[in-house]
C-alpha cells in the first residue's frame, strides 16, 4: 500500500482517542478512525487498491493487478461501505478497512479463511455532570441541501438547517435522563441567543419552536466569532467539577460576518467611493457577548476564530459537527484540536452523541459481527473493561460483505460495512496456474512448429507434383 493511504488510515482522531483510553499493548497495525471516514459511495470503482497485512510475502505486480480487476468486476454497485452511520467513535484496524483515497477504494486481502477482529470503542472515561452550549448555524449557506442518513443506510434530502434542527431535537430527546445542562445559540447574518442553560426539556423545545417560527430559513452571512465568545459568556459561571463544552452544527462554510472590515485601509487609505462600498459591507449589529472584539485578535473572523481556540485551550472544549461531509472545514478541524474537542462529519442527526459520548458510554451493551456473505457471526467482541474490541470471525474465499454493529440499550449505535477478500495461499495458487499455462503454451507451440514443419512438407511435394524437375538432357554426339 502506498504511503497516502497509510495516512489516511491512522485517522486524524487515534492519537487523540490513545491518550484518553486506557489502551492494551499497541497492535501490530496502526488503527483508523472508522467512524470519521466518510462511506465509499455506491456504483463501481474507478480503481481498487488492495491493502495486505504488512511484513506479507511480497507479491509480483500482474497478481495485484489480476486480483484489483477481479474485486472491482465483483463489486456490488448498489452498496455502500464504511460507515454507515455512528453514534460513537470507533477506532479499527486492520483488515477492517474499506475507504476511498484519492480516487481509489481501499479494499482489504487477508491471507487466510479467519478475520481478526482488533480495535476500541472511543468513548468518554468520565460521565459526569456537563454544561453544553449548541451552536446552530443559521447563515444563507445552511439553505444548501444535504444527505441525511438515516438507519440502515437510507438517506434524504434537506437542508443542512433542517438537518442540523433534528440533530438538536434528537440531544433533547437523549439528553432528558441525563445530568446535562443544554443552552442553545444560533448565528447567521447576527448571534440569537435561544436558550439558556438551565431550562427543563420541555421549556427547552419551546424555546427551539419559537425560534424555527421566527427564523424558517438561514439568514444572511456566518457570524461564528460572536456565537463562539456568546457560548463562552455563559459558560463562565459554570461550577466547579462541570464539564464546560460547545458543539457546533455547521455547513462548514469559512465562516463571514462583516464585523471586521477594515474600511480605512491601514496605511493604504481606501477612496470615498471604495471606503463606502467597504462601509455598506460591515456587519453594524450589536454581538451580545461580553468580550470586546479588536484587531489585536485579527483582522478577520477566521484569525479571530483562531484566537478564541488558543484563549479556550484548557477552559473548555469545541466539538465541531459539519453537516456537508466534503468540505475541508480546516478552521474548524484546527479549532477542535486547539480545545480537545473532537470534529464529526455527520452522516445522521444521531451523530450529535458524537460530541458527547458520555451519553452513550454507559449504555453500550455489546458489539456483533456478522458475515452477510455466509451468515456467520460473533457476538462476544466487546471485552471486559466495556472498551476494547477482540475476536475473530470466518470467512469464505473470494469476497466477504463485514458488518459490524454496536448495540446500546436503545438500538444500534453503530453500523460498519466492509469488503473483505480472503485469498488463502494466493501466490502459490498463481503460479501454479501460471506454471500450468505456460505448460500448456509450450504443449501448443509445439503443436504450432509440427504443424509449420508438416505444413511445409507438404507445400514442397505439391510443388514437385505441379513442377517437376527437368530430365537432363542427353549427351551430344561427337563430330
Amino acid at each position: 500500500m502506498r504511503v497516502a493511504c497509510a495516512l489516511l488510515l491512522a485517522g486524524p482522531t487515534s492519537a487523540s482517542a490513545r491518550e484518553r483510553l486506557e489502551r492494551p499493548e499497541p497492535p501490530r497495525h496502526a488503527p483508523y478512525a472508522a467512524d470519521a471516514q466518510a462511506p465509499v459511495r455506491s456504483g463501481m470503482p474507478e480503481e481498487v487498491e488492495l491493502l495486505r497485512e504488512p511484513g506479507a510475502e511480497v507479491w509480483p505486480e500482474r497478481l495485484r493487478a489480476e486480483l484489483a480487476q477481479r474485486v472491482r468486476s465483483e463489486w456490488p454497485a448498489e452498496q455502500l461501505y464504511g460507515a454507515i452511520f455512528a453514534n460513537l467513535g470507533v477506532t479499527l484496524r486492520w483488515p477492517l478497512v474499506t475507504a476511498e483515497s484519492r480516487g481509489s477504494v481501499i479494499v482489504p486481502v487477508v491471507d487466510g479463511l479467519e478475520l481478526p477482529i482488533e480495535g476500541a470503542l472511543e468513548l468518554a472515561q468520565s460521565s459526569g455532570p456537563r454544561r453544553v452550549v449548541v451552536l446552530v448555524d443559521a447563515s444563507a449557506s445552511a439553505n444548501a441541501l444535504t444527505s441525511l442518513q438515516e438507519a440502515m443506510g437510507s438517506s434524504e434530502r434537506v437542508s443542512v438547517l433542517e438537518a442540523e434542527r433534528r440533530a438538536l431535537d434528537h440531544l433533547v430527546d437523549r439528553s432528558a435522563d441525563d445530568w446535562l445542562e443544554l443552552g442553545v445559540i444560533a448565528f447567521g447574518e447576527t448571534t440569537w441567543p435561544v436558550a439558556e442553560p438551565g431550562l427543563g426539556a420541555a421549556d427547552l423545545r419551546a424555546a427551539l419552536a419559537r425560534f424555527r417560527a421566527e427564523h424558517p430559513r438561514g439568514e444572511g452571512r456566518t457570524d461564528a466569532v460572536c456565537a463562539l465568545w456568546s457560548a463562552r459568556d455563559w459558560l463562565d459561571a459554570t461550577p466547579d467539577g462541570v464539564a464546560r463544552e460547545i458543539v457546533v452544527l455547521t455547513d462548514g462554510d469559512a465562516p463571514f460576518s462583516g464585523r471586521f472590515l477594515d474600511c480605512e485601509g491601514e496605511g493604504r487609505p481606501l477612496s470615498d467611493e471604495a471606503a463606502a462600498a467597504c462601509e455598506a459591507r460591515r456587519n453594524p449589529t450589536t454581538c451580545p457577548a461580553t468580550h470586546a472584539f479588536t484587531r489585536a485578535d485579527g483582522s478577520s473572523d477566521m484569525v479571530q476564530i483562531a484566537s478564541f481556540a488558543r484563549r479556550a485551550h484548557g477552559e473548555l472544549r469545541v466539538h465541531p459537527l459539519l453537516f456537508e461531509t466534503d468540505r475541508s472545514a480546516r478552521l474548524w478541524q484546527q479549532v477542535a484540536t486547539r480545545t480537545g474537542g473532537r470534529l464529526v462529519r455527520v452522516p445522521g442527526a444521531e451523530a450529535i452523541e458524537l460530541a458527547l459520548p458520555a451519553l452513550v458510554s454507559s449504555r453500550i451493551r455489546g458489539v456483533v459481527a456478522r458475515n452477510t456473505t455466509t451468515g456467520a457471526e460473533r457476538a462476544d467482541l466487546l471485552q471486559a473493561d466495556r472498551l476494547r474490541l477482540a475476536g475473530s470471525l470466518a470467512l469464505a474465499p473470494g469476497a466477504n460483505d463485514i458488518e459490524l454493529r454496536v448495540e446500546s440499550d436503545r438500538g444500534t449505535a453503530a453500523l460498519f460495512r466492509f469488503r473483505v477478500y480472503a485469498a488463502p495461499r494466493q501466490l502459490e495458487r498463481w503460479l501454479a496456474e501460471l506454471r500450468e499455462r505456460n505448460g500448456d503454451l509450450a504443449v501448443r507451440a509445439d503443436a504450432l512448429a509440427d504443424e509449420a514443419q508438416a505444413l511445409r512438407l507438404r507445400t514442397r511435394e505439391r510443388s514437385l507434383e505441379l513442377f517437376p524437375e527437368a530430365t537432363p538432357a542427353a549427351a551430344a554426339p561427337s563430330p
